[in-house]
C-alpha cells in the first residue's frame, strides 16, 4: 500500500506542468545544482561531446592547448604581479627606515645647534642687568658710553646681531682703561657675542646638511610621512 502511494505521488509530480519561465528557472538549478557536485569535465568525455557535434579532433585538442596556455599566461600574470607588490612594500619599508635614520641623525643636529645659539643668546641678556647698574653707578663722561652698548644689547633682544661698534668704542676708550669692573663686563659682553656668532654659522651648517638630506631622492619620497619639515627653520 504504501509503495503504491509512493508511486502515484512520483506520477503526479512528473505530470505537473511549469511555464517558460519556470522551466528555464528549472534548468538552471539543476544545471547549478550539477556543477556543484562535479569538478570538473575531464578531456575524454570533451572528445566524446566534440565527435557528436561533428567537431575534428585536432580542433579540440588546439582549443584545450590554448586554455591551458591562457590559465598558465593568467597565473604567471598573479603571480609576477604578487611578487612586484611584496618588492614594492619591501622596497618602502627599507626606504622608511633608511630615510628615517639619515632624517633623524640630521634633524638632531639642527636641534641641538639651536640649542645652543638659544643659549648663548640668554646668557648675553643675563649680562644686561649687570650693564644696567654700572650706567646707574657711573659718571657722565662713562654714562653715555655704557647706554649706547645697553641701547645695542636691548634693540638686538634674541637676534644674534653684536653691538661691535658700541664694544669697540668703549673697549678704546680711555675713560674706562682703569675701570676693571666695567672692562671685565665688556669682555664678557664681547665673547657672548663671539660665541652666537660661531654658533650661528654652525647652525646654519647643520640646517644647510639637512636640507640636502631632506631634499635627496628616496628621502624626499618618505620625508613627509615621517613627519620631518622639508627645511629647517631660519634663525
Amino acid at each position: 500500500l504504501r509503495g503504491w502511494r509512493r508511486g502515484r505521488e512520483l506520477v503526479k509530480t512528473m505530470d505537473k506542468r511549469f511555464e517558460q519561465e519556470e522551466a528555464q528557472e528549472v534548468i538552471r538549478e539543476a544545471v547549478r545544482l550539477q556543477q556543484e557536485h562535479e569538478e570538473g569535465v575531464s578531456q575524454h568525455v570533451l572528445e566524446q561531446s566534440a565527435a557528436e557535434l561533428g567537431i575534428d579532433p585536432e580542433r579540440l585538442r588546439e582549443a584545450v592547448r590554448r586554455v591551458e596556455q591562457e590559465r598558465e599566461r593568467r597565473a604567471r600574470m598573479r603571480r609576477n604581479a604578487l611578487i612586484a607588490l611584496s618588492v614594492a612594500a619591501l622596497l618602502m619599508v627599507l626606504n622608511l627606515l633608511y630615510s628615517h635614520f639619515a632624517l633623524s641623525g640630521a634633524w638632531a643636529e639642527v636641534q641641538m645647534r639651536k640649542a645652543q645659539v638659544e643659549n648663548v643668546v640668554r646668557r648675553r641678556q643675563e649680562l644686561i642687568p649687570r650693564l644696567e647698574s654700572l650706567v646707574q653707578q657711573a659718571n657722565a663722561a662713562q654714562r653715555e658710553r655704557l647706554q649706547q652698548v645697553l641701547n645695542a644689547l636691548r634693540q638686538s633682544g634674541s637676534e644674534a646681531q653684536a653691538p661691535s661698534q658700541q664694544l669697540e668704542r668703549l673697549l678704546t676708550d680711555p675713560a674706562f682703561r682703569d675701570d676693571r669692573l666695567t672692562m671685565n663686563l665688556m669682555y664678557e659682553i664681547t665673547g657672548a657675542e663671539n660665541r652666537i656668532v660661531v654658533e650661528r654659522k654652525r647652525y646654519a651648517e647643520a640646517a644647510a646638511r639637512y636640507n640636502r638630506v631632506a631634499s635627496r631622492f628616496p628621502v624626499v619620497l618618505a620625508r613627509p610621512l615621517l613627519g620631518y619639515p622639508a627645511q629647517a627653520p631660519e634663525l
